[in-house]
């Protein structure tokens, strides 16, 4: 069976099994619908049992499936695991990293991971580069990496490994009418001005969805921070993500937002060119894996976020 089964089907099953449907995992890969699902048939022939429920909402694995699927994800870990001590020789030589974002890495969970990676291995020198285009070998005409980014989109070409969640939260002043709201309704920010942060303007419309009206959007080149201070002083109202909410200053309140009674979230993904021959970067990515992978949330919609997988992302780069 071993002989019969490529790696590539293993790591479609899981990505099938992170989007819950084959049209978004043929989306996702971009591969043909009806060749990944030929596939996804052949491996379950293969295995003798389901992996599988087909339904009108999409897919979902069975009991055997599921099993499977987390068996799986233990062994594609540790098989990068041994590539990575392969391709990264001498454990103690002094590497480098250049790991680069669309503005987003230099708060939150992102700058928190590649703190504590510097901690677990500091035979790796990481240097950050922040630039306005969210994909790998170049930002601002700076050579990277791997690129950390909140991003949706990319160019083709590169592997992608998704990461956390985080959701958006609205800052008003504390005059404003809503503020003596805890939660606030998308709807209810129509008539306003929204201040967001470089490059988080298309990732908005992708995470409210195609058909929902958006506001008047400013972005600016500043920190959330600053984002927040022109709020105080009556400028509009901002979008910041949940982990900055602790950080308000005096004269605006940060309250929830929800589209529909839902929060609103953003997906962040690491970024990398499979012919790089960085040896620091498969101890990076696998660095991510494991620690952003396995503290994903257990219910069934969002179980698979964080799945250690690697595939190919074919999206053109103008696809939503």
């Amino acid at each position: 069976m071993r002989s019969s089964i490529q790696l590539a089907t293993l790591n479609y099953a899981l990505v099938i099994a992170e989007e819950g449907s084959f049209l978004r995992a043929a989306r996702r890969t971009g591969i043909d619908h009806t060749a990944l699902s030929r596939r996804i048939r052949d491996l379950e022939y293969e295995m003798g049992t389901r992996i599988f429920h087909r339904h009108a909402r999409g897919v979902g694995p069975t009991p055997a499936g599921e099993r499977f699927l987390d068996r799986l994800r233990s062994v594609l870990l540790e098989l990068d695991n041994t590539l990575t001590l392969a391709r990264t020789g001498i454990k103690d030589e002094q590497q480098r990293l250049s790991i680069g974002s669309n503005g987003l890495i230099l708060a939150g969970r992102a700058l928190d991971a590649i703190i504590e990676f510097g901690k677990c291995h500091p035979n790796v020198t990481v240097s950050l580069i922040e630039g306005s285009q969210p994909e790998p070998r170049a930002l601002g005409g700076i050579k990277v990496d791997v690129t950390v980014t909140s991003s949706s989109r990319s160019n083709g070409g590169a592997f992608e490994l998704k990461l956390w969640k985080d959701t958006l939260a609205v800052v008003v002043a504390s005059s404003h009418s809503l503020a003596c709201r805890p939660v606030i309704e998308w709807s209810e920010l129509d008539q306003e001005t929204l201040l967001v942060c470089r490059g988080e303007a298309f990732l908005l419309a992708d995470a409210v969805g195609n058909g929902v009206q958006l506001p008047a959007i400013v972005e600016h080149h500043v920190s959330a921070g600053i984002l927040m201070r022109f709020v105080g002083n009556g400028l509009g109202v901002a979008l910041i993500h949940d982990g900055e909410a602790n950080r308000v200053p005096e004269g605006v309140v940060c309250r929830k937002l929800r589209i529909r009674g839902k929060p609103i979230q953003i997906s962040s993904f690491a970024r990398w060119h499979p012919d790089n021959a960085n040896p620091a970067l498969p101890v990076f990515i696998a660095f991510l894996r494991d620690r952003y992978w396995s503290r994903q949330p257990s219910d069934q919609t969002t179980r698979f976020a964080g799945s250690a997988t690697i595939c190919p992302v074919t999206r053109p780069s103008n696809s939503p």
